[in-house]
């Protein structure tokens, strides 16, 4: 028949985006293994940072690695208010990351952020590594 076609349009194919829940950790910064930046200056712009894509958790890994202690602080920005702030837990201690010559992995919680950063406590080395990825569950 003239006029059908099997083919349907493009726009009826659901393309998935991350946006919502996730089971595993998903890299913020993007592709698996992709490092985060964590500069010694606060947040100045809604830019700064990364998404979270509204995930519930977020984990973070710090490296160490030249016998130096470095403090990796959470900051967060919730649209609703339009500002930076340090990030806090559930009782009030401030969401922060402590390394010395060596590595640590924690979980925190997230719930409503929309985008975070993170701020060193003074300059890192090269070989410091850090990473941070958001999960619902």
């Amino acid at each position: 028949m003239a006029g059908f076609s099997n083919t349907p349009p493009a726009s009826e194919f659901r393309n998935a985006t991350s946006w919502g829940r996730t089971r595993g950790p998903k890299n913020l910064a993007g592709a698996n293994g992709t490092q985060v930046a964590a500069p010694a200056a606060d947040p100045t712009a809604v830019t700064n940072g990364y998404a979270t894509e509204n995930q519930r958790y977020l984990h973070l890994r710090f490296k160490e690695s030249q016998n130096t202690s470095r403090t990796i602080t959470v900051w967060a920005w919730s649209h609703a208010f339009g500002t930076w702030s340090a990030l806090t837990d559930l009782t009030g201690t401030a969401v922060t990351l402590t390394c010395d010559n060596e590595t640590k992995y924690r979980v925190f919680e997230i719930s409503g952020v929309d985008r975070v950063y993170f701020r060193a406590s003074g300059a890192l080395h090269g070989s410091d590594v850090i990473h941070a990825a958001g999960s619902t569950f």
